[in-house]
């Protein structure tokens, strides 16, 4: 755990005791996929070069060329990596809770095994320490989560196959087993951020580590890398912080023959850090309210950042395409070519773009639609069949809710003593009304913060909460076991009139954190505000609580007149990752199933069946909508999860 941390939750407790008090922040416990068996899969192998970004789509690591799947992939705890995404090893199983082998001592946390590597052969080709195997990877502590600390560790093995007789009693005789012996070939122990970037390169923000490949017991069909990490638990801290800590973020894993130190690039440029949002303010916000003042709220100057792996420096052309998801409105962009240097010599390289003719169309239907925008860097230079370009693709979404965040939460936010609040801003530019707010709770060990709260909207007083419009009281954290990062819902008894600025937060009962989710890679601490007793504050965290509230006509497909949910229609398994079965569908009586995102867009639709294939659906949260022939509905959530 990063002392930085354990230093902000000490004087947390100093501050409780001399009877003051302050916010602070603790590591996120998300919901990483469960640790998989160790055990070889025969069925799985690979070959060289065996090579990995972590480019895939989803949460697990690519399964032709990983075993295990509790690492997750993705793009919020990195920072800045070698190109967009990474794998971020911490100390949680799939359901986000501290593995019960936790302790205060240094304990094994994640673990990223490969399958068989074949290095017995290439081809008609025996491999032999001649051919100068080199494996490589990069790697960074903590990232925007939490640093590990001295204590704490990441440790890579490569592991070989290796014959043992043994006798078998129930056939009565010696029998031959294939077993995996490991070999230790390199660690470091945790550091903090800082002292890290210093270490690095300029404007690099993970390390390359280059081993060879010489130890002839390595030649084999069945070599393997894994990679796992120790953590430990602080022994001081309120147990409403015991989370998920202790993160390492590894990329670009490359094994290959015919390399060597002084030539050891890949032949690739990339994007290297989230699609920028459009919007000046928001993540996402309601349409009504972009379309009132579109020239305010659009973003068309922003930076993108790039990386160069290869051995040469290219001229290289970025462009940018919008589409509208729900017609056939379009926009697109493209730079003039520039130079970009080798990442070796200059790391991640920022591009600046300028799109001064960009905005979001304002006079579509509806209040909710959704636009996909496509980043693209091509290499454009008489390299251009040689060296690989990149794709990075968002979609920005207009729907019924206010949000800073990215969905993705690094940390938790929480205040001391009892009795204190936090609220984030919002403004509308036109009345709408509060239904509700979503928040996002981090799981503590022995779900530690389950604890009441309130929940608070307050008018503008001079750019901090004032009086109090209402008050949603003793409500708990709600956690969902089988969606990562799923956010809670929480509907309002009566409507919230807004029409300028206004705040939603919470009033903390205890003197205990409620542990919120809180996006660090996102900085809107000025809109983040607490009080603990002495009036509000300003935050001094970088990054975004995750609150957001609901505006207008509910978000929920379930909820929308003419709708019932009503229990005539069961799906199984759900969530769901390749079919769901729709129990209790007559194919009397309805006429049509579809599937809608949240954004209200329809994803699939069949007719006349009971069950439907949804393993092209991302991971999420989806409304399924059984049709009669009138026209009415019944309508229930439908989890994907894979």
């Amino acid at each position: 755990m990063s002392k930085r941390i354990v230093l902000t939750i000490l004087l947390a407790v100093s501050f409780l005791m001399s009877g003051k008090a302050q916010e602070y922040l603790t590591g996120f416990n998300g919901g990483i996929p469960e640790q998989e068996s160790l055990k070889s899969r025969d069925e799985v192998s690979a070959t060289l070069p065996f090579f990995d970004d972590f480019r895939n789509e989803g949460i697990y690591p690519d399964a032709s060329r990983w075993q295990t799947g509790n690492v997750f992939v993705n793009s919020g705890f990195p920072m800045m990596p070698v190109n967009y995404r990474a794998a971020t090893l911490d100390i949680i199983d799939k359901y986000g809770k501290v593995y019960s082998r936790g302790s205060t001592a240094p304990f094994i946390g994640d673990s990223l095994l490969s399958v068989k590597i074949r290095l017995d052969s290439v081809g008609n080709h025996a491999l032999t320490p001649a051919d100068s195997l080199y494996f490589s990877f990069y790697y960074q502590p903590g990232g925007f989560g939490d640093c590990p600390d001295r204590d704490d560790s990441l440790v890579l093995q490569f592991g070989y196959g290796y014959d043992e007789v043994v006798f078998d009693t129930v056939l009565q005789n010696y029998v031959t087993l294939r077993k995996t012996a490991w070999k230790q070939m390199w660690a470091t122990e945790g550091e903090e951020m800082e002292t890290f970037l210093a270490e690095c390169g300029e404007n690099q923000y993970f390390k390359k580590v280059m081993i060879p490949i010489t130890d002839t017991c390595f030649f084999q069909e069945d070599f393997r890398i894994l990679f796992f990490n120790y953590g430990t638990l602080p022994t001081q801290m309120y147990p409403n912080d015991r989370s998920n800590l202790d993160q390492w973020n590894i990329d670009f894993v490359y094994l290959d023959m015919n390399r060597s130190l002084d030539n050891d690039n890949y032949p690739i440029v990339n994007f290297t850090h989230n699609s920028p949002s459009f919007l000046k303010r928001y993540r996402t916000m309601p349409y009504k309210h972009y379309k009132e003042n579109p020239i305010s709220e659009i973003n068309n100057i922003f930076d993108m950042y790039l990386t160069n792996m290869d051995v040469n420096a290219h001229e290289v052309r970025y462009s940018c395409e919008v589409e509208d998801n729900n017609s056939s409105w379009s926009y697109s962009y493209s730079s003039d070519p520039f130079i970009i240097n080798q990442y070796s010599n200059d790391g991640v390289m920022r591009d600046s773009i300028v799109m001064g003719n960009f905005i979001y169309p304002y006079n579509l239907p509806g209040d909710t639609t959704s636009f996909t925008i496509r980043h693209t860097i091509e290499v454009v230079d008489e390299h251009s069949g040689e060296v690989e370009g990149d794709v990075l693709e968002h979609q920005q979404v207009f729907g019924n809710y206010f949000s800073y965040d990215d969905g993705t939460p690094e940390k938790g936010y929480g205040l001391v003593p009892a009795d204190t609040y936090f609220a984030v801003q919002f403004k509308v530019t036109t009345l709408d009304t509060v239904r509700g707010v979503q928040m996002l709770f981090n799981r503590t060990l022995n779900d530690a913060n389950f604890n009441f709260f309130d929940i608070v909207v307050w008018r503008d007083n001079n750019g901090k909460p004032g009086q109090e419009l209402y008050t949603l009281a003793n409500r708990r954290p709600i956690w969902n076991d089988s969606v990562l990062y799923a956010f809670s819902e929480y509907t309002f008894n009566e409507v919230v009139k807004v029409n300028s600025t206004f705040y939603v937060g919470i009033r903390q009962r205890y003197s205990k954190s409620i542990n919120i989710g809180f996006d660090s890679s996102i900085d809107n601490h000025q809109y983040n505000f607490y009080d603990t007793g002495y009036g509000w504050e300003n935050s001094s965290f970088a990054g975004s609580i995750m609150i957001r509230p609901l505006m207008g006509r509910n978000t929920d497909l379930n909820v929308n007149a003419g709708e019932s949910d009503n229990g005539r229609i069961v799906l199984y398994p759900n969530p769901a990752n390749d079919v769901v079965r729709i129990s209790g569908y007559d194919q009397m009586v309805y006429r049509e199933i579809v599937i809608y995102d949240l954004t209200g867009r329809v994803v699939k639709q069949a007719y006349n069946c009971n069950e439907l294939y949804v393993n092209d659906l991302q991971d999420g949260v989806y409304m399924l909508r059984a049709v009669k022939p009138n026209g009415a509905y019944d309508t229930t959530k439908l989890m994907i999860s894979k």
